[in-house]
């Protein structure tokens, strides 16, 4: 059996009180969250992708300061050509180079004579 062949990187993603959508967490719940640890807005973790049926269209940079710290954290927004967006940790040129990385995996065909 054939492996799936997604693309798969780390995103950050905004934490929120709905699901699909974005209404942010109230006060109550922010003091709830901390009480458990979690100091900023946002988690990371992976996200995988389907790129043969929506493929990459830009790698823009971004980056931002989290709250009640001073090192900035760099990001990559992926605009998708359907015109989705994730934002992925790291700068683009990591990003790209984890594309690169991902294209090499595929199989190429070949052309018969």
């Amino acid at each position: 059996m054939d492996e799936l062949k997604w693309f798969k990187i780390e995103v950050i993603y905004p934490l929120n009180n709905a699901l699909g959508g974005n209404e942010e967490p109230d006060e109550i719940d922010l003091i709830r969250m901390r009480s458990e640890g979690l100091v900023d807005d946002y988690e990371i973790d992976i996200a995988i992708f389907n790129l043969s049926n929506n493929t990459i269209s830009q790698l823009n940079p971004k980056c931002f300061v989290p709250r009640g710290k001073t090192n900035k954290k760099y990001y990559t927004e992926i605009v998708f050509e359907n015109g989705d967006f994730v934002f992925a940790l790291g700068k683009p040129e990591h990003v790209y180079s984890k594309v690169n990385e991902y294209l090499l995996t595929l199989p190429t065909s070949k052309k018969e004579n």
